[in-house]
């Protein structure tokens, strides 16, 4: 019983940092020198500066990306020409409207499109009140976690009890999903379900497949399904005014 805990304890924690691997790329001192980011390979890729406007965009090597500027938000959305997974790193220098010129190193990676958003210099009282915007996410993601873990294993709850519900959710055709139990929790509703495969197929299963309107994080505990095997799901969400 004890290796089964800890394997699926395992595969929820893999999940959990795929799923901020996956998270907005908050860059600082890309000023200063280059910084490296990671970037998807093959899909839309979005770069911002916060409180500023990109202004220029420009590529260490000619032709390597294929853009489009976002006029009134003053972003920038970016694919490789060349989406192979393996291709090497791309130097980008970016200015923004205060003449600033930030040095980006672009790792493309097999991933979903990436959110990048670099932080421009600033006074020390702008500091202080992004610090303090940091702490307050980074305890919002804290909580994320906790309530997860809290679904994922009894002993963690610390007086998270959950609801029983056991009705079946439409999904895909090759799967069955079960919401099996909701989490009450504050502003957020914690939601664990049971997938089966029910098609002769293998199923292969993508966190970011499962996100909709409202969700914060989503983990599953085994990604790959051969015929009649399931898994859990774990979907952290906002908490409707009803509920």
């Amino acid at each position: 019983m004890f290796p089964k805990l800890k394997n699926s304890w395992g595969a929820l924690l893999l999940s959990l940092l795929a799923a901020e691997a996956g998270a907005t790329q908050l860059i600082e001192h890309a000023d200063r020198g280059h910084v490296s980011v990671n970037i998807s390979a093959s899909e839309t890729n979005r770069l911002a500066i916060e409180g500023r406007r990109i202004a220029n965009v420009v590529p260490s090597v000619k032709g390597v990306l294929a853009g489009q500027k976002d006029e009134g938000l003053g972003a920038y959305y970016f694919t490789l020409a060349n989406a192979a997974p393996n291709q090497g790193s791309v130097t980008l220098f970016v200015s923004d409207d205060k003449g600033v010129t930030y040095k980006l190193i672009l790792l493309p990676r097999p991933m979903a499109g990436e959110e990048i958003i670099i932080r421009p210099p600033g006074d020390k009282t702008a500091s202080a009140g992004r610090a303090a915007a940091d702490g307050r996410a980074a305890s919002y993601q804290r909580r994320i976690k906790d309530l997860m873990l809290a679904m994922a294993d009894e002993e963690s709850r610390a007086g998270v009890e959950p609801v029983a519900v056991n009705r079946e959710v439409p999904l895909w055709k090759e799967g069955r999903l079960v919401l099996l139990a909701q989490y009450l929790e504050g502003d957020m509703v914690g939601e664990r379900y049971r997938l089966n495969n029910v098609s002769p197929s293998p199923m292969l299963l993508v966190e970011q497949e499962l996100y909709r309107r409202g969700v914060r994080a989503v983990a599953v505990e085994h990604h790959t399904l051969m015929q009649g095997d399931s898994t859990q799901i774990y979907v952290v969400r906002e908490r409707k005014d009803h509920e």
